[in-house]
Protein backbone atom coordinates (compact mmCIF):
# COMPACT_ATOMS: atom_id res chain seq x y z
CA UNK A 1 0.00 0.00 0.00
CA UNK A 2 0.87 3.35 -0.59
CA UNK A 3 4.28 4.95 -2.45
CA UNK A 4 7.45 3.34 -0.88
CA UNK A 5 9.45 4.76 -3.57
CA UNK A 6 8.24 8.15 -3.06
CA UNK A 7 8.66 7.72 1.03
CA UNK A 8 12.55 6.29 0.82
CA UNK A 9 13.17 9.18 -1.74
CA UNK A 10 12.12 11.98 0.85
CA UNK A 11 14.18 9.95 3.50
CA UNK A 12 17.22 10.04 1.18
CA UNK A 13 16.37 13.78 0.84
CA UNK A 14 16.07 13.86 4.44
CA UNK A 15 19.60 12.44 5.27
CA UNK A 16 23.14 14.04 4.97
CA UNK A 17 24.16 11.28 2.33
CA UNK A 18 26.04 12.32 -0.67
CA UNK A 19 25.44 16.46 -0.09
CA UNK A 20 27.39 18.77 -1.75
CA UNK A 21 28.85 21.62 0.12
CA UNK A 22 26.60 23.99 1.01
CA UNK A 23 23.64 22.14 0.00
CA UNK A 24 20.76 21.57 2.81
CA UNK A 25 18.80 18.39 4.05
CA UNK A 26 15.00 18.53 2.53
CA UNK A 27 13.02 20.51 4.89
CA UNK A 28 10.11 19.24 6.98
CA UNK A 29 7.81 21.76 6.31
CA UNK A 30 8.49 20.91 1.96
CA UNK A 31 8.07 17.09 2.90
CA UNK A 32 4.74 18.16 4.17
CA UNK A 33 3.55 20.28 1.26
CA UNK A 34 4.30 17.64 -1.19
CA UNK A 35 2.27 15.10 1.05
CA UNK A 36 -0.66 17.00 1.44
CA UNK A 37 -0.97 17.83 -2.29
CA UNK A 38 -0.35 13.64 -2.81
CA UNK A 39 -2.94 12.77 -1.12
CA UNK A 40 -5.36 15.24 -2.23
CA UNK A 41 -5.21 14.24 -5.43
CA UNK A 42 -3.94 12.15 -8.31
CA UNK A 43 -2.80 11.68 -12.15
CA UNK A 44 -2.41 9.38 -14.78
CA UNK A 45 1.32 9.75 -14.76
CA UNK A 46 4.34 9.16 -12.42
CA UNK A 47 5.72 11.58 -10.41
CA UNK A 48 9.02 12.10 -10.31
CA UNK A 49 11.04 14.15 -7.41
CA UNK A 50 14.09 16.37 -6.76
CA UNK A 51 15.55 18.11 -3.91
CA UNK A 52 16.63 21.84 -4.14
CA UNK A 53 19.98 22.77 -2.73
CA UNK A 54 17.82 25.20 -0.21
CA UNK A 55 15.91 21.50 1.07
CA UNK A 56 12.66 22.54 -1.26
CA UNK A 57 11.04 19.23 -2.93
CA UNK A 58 10.46 19.92 -6.35
CA UNK A 59 7.97 17.40 -7.83
CA UNK A 60 7.05 17.01 -11.62
CA UNK A 61 4.27 15.47 -13.80
CA UNK A 62 5.51 15.05 -17.64
CA UNK A 63 2.57 13.12 -19.19
CA UNK A 64 2.49 11.50 -22.49
CA UNK A 65 0.87 14.51 -24.08
CA UNK A 66 2.21 17.74 -23.75
CA UNK A 67 1.16 18.41 -20.54
CA UNK A 68 3.77 18.88 -17.62
CA UNK A 69 3.61 20.22 -13.98
CA UNK A 70 6.39 21.19 -11.90
CA UNK A 71 5.54 21.93 -8.03
CA UNK A 72 8.58 23.83 -5.17
CA UNK A 73 7.12 23.11 -1.98
CA UNK A 74 8.41 26.37 -0.36
CA UNK A 75 6.93 25.45 2.89
CA UNK A 76 4.17 27.45 5.28
CA UNK A 77 1.42 26.18 2.50
CA UNK A 78 3.51 28.23 -0.23
CA UNK A 79 4.72 26.60 -3.84
CA UNK A 80 6.31 28.28 -6.52
CA UNK A 81 5.04 25.89 -10.25
CA UNK A 82 4.85 25.55 -13.51
CA UNK A 83 1.65 23.99 -15.12
CA UNK A 84 0.92 23.47 -18.83
CA UNK A 85 -2.51 21.89 -19.33
CA UNK A 86 -2.74 21.88 -23.26
CA UNK A 87 -0.43 22.71 -25.76
CA UNK A 88 1.36 26.64 -24.79
CA UNK A 89 -1.65 26.75 -22.52
CA UNK A 90 0.21 27.42 -19.11
CA UNK A 91 -1.59 27.93 -16.01
CA UNK A 92 -1.58 31.26 -14.13
CA UNK A 93 -1.48 32.07 -10.26
CA UNK A 94 -3.36 35.09 -9.33
CA UNK A 95 -1.75 38.19 -10.37
CA UNK A 96 0.64 36.95 -12.55
CA UNK A 97 2.96 35.42 -10.00
CA UNK A 98 3.50 32.07 -9.82
CA UNK A 99 3.97 31.64 -5.86
CA UNK A 100 0.76 30.34 -4.65
CA UNK A 101 -0.88 28.56 -1.36
CA UNK A 102 -2.28 24.94 -2.15
CA UNK A 103 -5.24 25.74 -1.55
CA UNK A 104 -5.50 28.12 -4.02
CA UNK A 105 -3.34 26.25 -6.65
CA UNK A 106 -4.62 22.32 -6.40
CA UNK A 107 -8.37 23.86 -7.56
CA UNK A 108 -6.70 25.40 -10.69
CA UNK A 109 -4.79 21.97 -11.53
CA UNK A 110 -7.93 20.07 -11.23
CA UNK A 111 -10.55 22.29 -13.62
CA UNK A 112 -7.68 21.95 -16.24
CA UNK A 113 -7.62 18.36 -16.14
CA UNK A 114 -3.97 17.66 -15.20
CA UNK A 115 -4.67 16.48 -11.67
CA UNK A 116 -8.37 14.93 -10.53
CA UNK A 117 -9.78 14.87 -7.08
CA UNK A 118 -8.54 11.96 -4.79
CA UNK A 119 -11.08 10.24 -3.53
CA UNK A 120 -12.02 10.48 0.07
CA UNK A 121 -9.45 8.63 2.04
CA UNK A 122 -10.08 7.96 5.87
CA UNK A 123 -7.34 9.92 6.51
CA UNK A 124 -8.40 12.72 4.91
CA UNK A 125 -11.53 14.25 6.59
CA UNK A 126 -11.78 17.34 4.97
CA UNK A 127 -10.95 16.58 1.65
CA UNK A 128 -13.60 17.24 -1.02
CA UNK A 129 -13.27 20.15 -3.60
CA UNK A 130 -15.72 22.85 -1.82
CA UNK A 131 -12.98 22.49 1.56
CA UNK A 132 -9.86 23.00 2.37
CA UNK A 133 -6.96 20.31 2.03
CA UNK A 134 -6.71 17.03 4.05
CA UNK A 135 -5.24 17.50 7.12
CA UNK A 136 -1.64 16.02 6.82
CA UNK A 137 -0.70 15.66 10.09
CA UNK A 138 -2.66 12.73 10.70
CA UNK A 139 -1.31 10.87 7.45
CA UNK A 140 2.01 11.09 9.02
CA UNK A 141 1.99 10.88 12.74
Amino acid sequence: QGHPDLAQRIAYFASDEDLEEGDAPVTLESALGFWEFFSAVESDTRVELGCAEDGTICASWRFEDPRLTSIWFLGEDKVRFAAMYAKGQWVDSDGGDDACTLAELVPKLVEVGLFSWRPKHPVSRNLNPGTTLPDIAEAVS
